[in-house]
């Protein structure tokens, strides 16, 4: 087995030794608002949908891609399958190898104890094999990491990474380092301890993965870790100490809002003002009531036409900012929502990929609007 691990290693640093480095997407302020760059120098507004590769939606991609070119969108988000990654630019992502998304439940959200080097080991490996399989193709935007994990102390979850190292036994990476952190820790709050300690794990964790694709991604973006913004204030989702931590490794942040109707500009100015840098809506829709299906989403509106004109304007809100640079609705057709949960993971169109009545004409409208403010 160490034999098949050192012969994989070998052909993975062969590739990356060998292969060209290609001058990938840039990101670039044009008249003071932060824009997506082509390779071949275009200006971008990325516009498109996520989870194209959604097992249970079965797409047809020949006609998936001639449905969105039609609309006029001109990327794919994350979870683009093969077949559409030379069709139009796409974004690269992980969500296995750290497997703490908080959607996953208490039982599945797995914590790694990264102080240790044979975990850390595990980690480069499979952010170097992610980097090689698409930083070749002229299509990668860039890369994000782990989608909404449990990063705050306090999550859906009922799991946290501080809890988890603090009850590894005392021989283990993760537990010495804790010990070592509570001999120089001053101060009575549980909390901030907690949070001191939540900073040092994000640490070593962005310093493995962040370093580990620099290294293997030269040229291309980095968006890192996917947050979510919660505006019911649940639930903290973005933790400051573990932002500040990965900033060094990132060229933009990732986002995803909750899919209400109205732009939350005062939460993304915040995180625009904490990070100073663009921003990708990741993942976003506007659900709306469609007969007796069990739309899973916050106060659907009331019909497709509704849902239709408040995204847009949702977008031309994002647009107008400064600094988000893209946004992807979130899913292509009806499908199961997901880790055995009831309900429809609504979509962008029919299931037949038909066009849903209000919705693509706005969205429609959208994009020639879009395209019309894009620099040239």
């Amino acid at each position: 087995m160490k034999a098949f691990y050192r012969l994989l290693i070998f052909l993975f640093w062969f590739q990356f030794l060998s292969a060209e480095k290609q001058v990938g997407f840039k990101i670039e302020k044009i008249q003071g608002k932060h824009w997506l760059i082509k390779p071949n120098g275009q200006p971008l507004f990325a516009h498109g949908i996520t989870h194209a590769s959604n097992q249970y939606a079965k797409l047809n991609y020949q006609n998936f891609s001639q449905a969105c070119k039609s609309i006029g969108f001109n990327a794919y988000g994350y979870g683009c399958p093969e077949p559409l990654r030379r069709d139009m630019p796409f974004i690269e992502s992980w969500n296995h190898l750290v497997p703490i998304s908080y959607y996953r439940g208490k039982n599945g959200v797995q914590f790694l104890d990264v102080f240790d080097p044979k975990v850390q080991k595990k980690l480069e490996i499979g952010v170097m094999a992610k980097c090689l399989s698409s930083r070749d193709n002229p299509n990668t935007i860039g890369y994000c990491w782990t989608d909404l994990g449990s990063w705050p102390l306090e999550n859906p979850s009922g799991k946290n990474w501080v809890e988890f190292i603090r009850q590894l036994p005392q021989d283990t990476p993760g537990q010495k380092a804790y010990q070592k952190f509570l001999k120089t820790w001053k101060g009575s709050s549980k909390k901030h301890r907690d949070l001191g300690f939540l900073r040092l794990i994000a640490r070593e964790y962005f310093k493995v993965i962040g370093n580990t694709q620099r290294k293997f991604a030269p040229n291309h973006l980095v968006f890192g870790e996917r947050f979510g913004i919660n505006s019911l204030n649940i639930y903290e989702t973005v933790v400051v100490e573990v932002v500040e931590e990965m900033l060094p490794y990132v060229d933009a942040i990732a986002v995803q809002p909750p899919f209400h109707s109205k732009f939350p500009k005062e939460d993304f100015d915040k995180i625009y003002k904490l990070t100073q840098k663009p921003i990708m809506i990741c993942d976003f829709a506007i659900r709306f009531k469609d007969g007796d299906k069990d739309i899973r989403g916050w106060k659907p509106e009331s019909d497709s036409i509704a849902a239709g004109k408040a995204y847009s304007q949702y977008i031309k809100d994002a647009f107008k900012t400064k600094y988000v640079i893209g946004s992807f609705w979130c899913n292509p057709v009806d499908t199961k929502v997901g880790f055995g949960k009831q309900g429809v993971k609504q979509g962008f169109f029919n299931y037949d990929l038909s066009p849903r009545i209000g919705l693509y004409e706005s969205v429609k409208v959208l994009n020639q609007f879009i395209l019309t403010q894009t620099p040239n």
